[in-house]
């Protein structure tokens, strides 16, 4: 169960976060909530964060190895399928969204397995 509490409160604090910027129209949260929306959007992402999560289940250090796919992806959609360089903001939005994509698709796997 603390397991379960900690993605709670993290998702929680997220949620708060963006929707604060939202309502108190923080410019920069407001950006790149929707910058990582859009990039959620890709198939090239979001699959590749759906491949990563299950192949690296049950490992050891699993969100050390995640951040990594995370790095790693974003720089490959980044020069070989865009081509071009890219602000730091993007690449971190891409980070950002992938690591997003799993804890969801972590946090499900959690509540199912309950």
């Amino acid at each position: 169960m603390p397991r379960m509490k900690a993605y709670i409160y993290i998702m929680a604090f997220a949620i708060v976060v963006v929707a604060l910027g939202f309502l108190m129209n923080i410019s920069q949260i407001k950006s790149f909530s929707l910058l990582c929306w859009e990039l959620a959007q890709q198939n090239s992402l979001s699959v590749t964060a759906a491949v990563c999560a299950f192949l690296c289940l049950g490992r050891s250090n699993y969100w050390t190895v995640i951040a990594g796919c995370a790095v790693i992806t974003a720089l490959v959609i980044q020069f070989a399928i865009i081509g071009h360089n890219a602000a730091v903001l993007t690449w971190a939005a891409r980070i950002v969204t992938f690591m997003a994509i799993v804890f969801v698709m972590d946090f499900a796997r959690l509540v199912i397995n309950r």
